[in-house]
């Protein structure tokens, strides 16, 4: 992870402002999104919220599990095979959106930053983790949305975030970094 992203991090915890690690799907913002909860947690402590690791199989990714930032525990989340809600060629278990939401509520409460992966079409939608971003949002903790490129001005507007940070991690070596204000900032 480049390392000028966590004091760009630790200012935005400062202000008002949502922070959007952004990129396409394999570019790596799950894995970005665990180096920075890692460094943030050493440094400072109380991070929570979900990450959403790949499960890859013959260099095919086969699903997702979802990984509670405050307790380590995983439970499965996504995968190629019914049941769930389907997202894409994915179902999602409605027990791994469940663990995810009460995993995002819990840091809330008690953390200082709270990571969702990832903010996407269910959530455009009005269903699956959106009723916790929402929440997430309203609250005083600083919101770390992991979110596709192609999704973040739509994210932007669906939430109503008027203050953010957007960080694309899709380039090489290179992190793209630009501010924004949605609609109404």
């Amino acid at each position: 992870m480049p390392g000028d992203l966590l004091p760009v991090f630790l200012a935005c915890l400062e202000t008002d402002t949502c922070l959007i690690l952004s990129g396409e799907i394999g570019a790596g913002k799950t894995s970005v999104a665990n180096h920075l909860a890692t460094e943030l947690d050493e440094q400072r402590g109380a991070v929570g919220g979900i990450l959403s690791p790949r499960i890859i199989e013959d260099g095919a990714t086969i699903g997702y599990t979802i990984r509670d930032l405050m307790t380590d525990e995983e439970r499965p989340f996504a995968s190629l095979d019914p049941p769930g809600v389907p997202v894409g060629k994915f179902f999602i278990a409605e027990r791994g959106l469940a663990f995810a939401r009460c995993a995002i509520e819990q840091a809330i409460a008690s953390t200082q930053t709270v990571f969702v992966d990832e903010v996407g079409m269910l959530e455009l939608a009005g269903n699956g983790l959106a009723p916790a971003v929402k929440t997430l949002l309203q609250s005083q903790v600083l919101p770390v949305l992991l979110v596709r490129s192609s999704f973040v001005e739509a994210v932007v507007h669906a939430f109503s975030i008027t203050r953010f940070r957007e960080f694309d991690v899709g380039q090489q070596d290179v992190l793209l970094s630009r501010e924004g204000r949605g609609r109404d900032g």
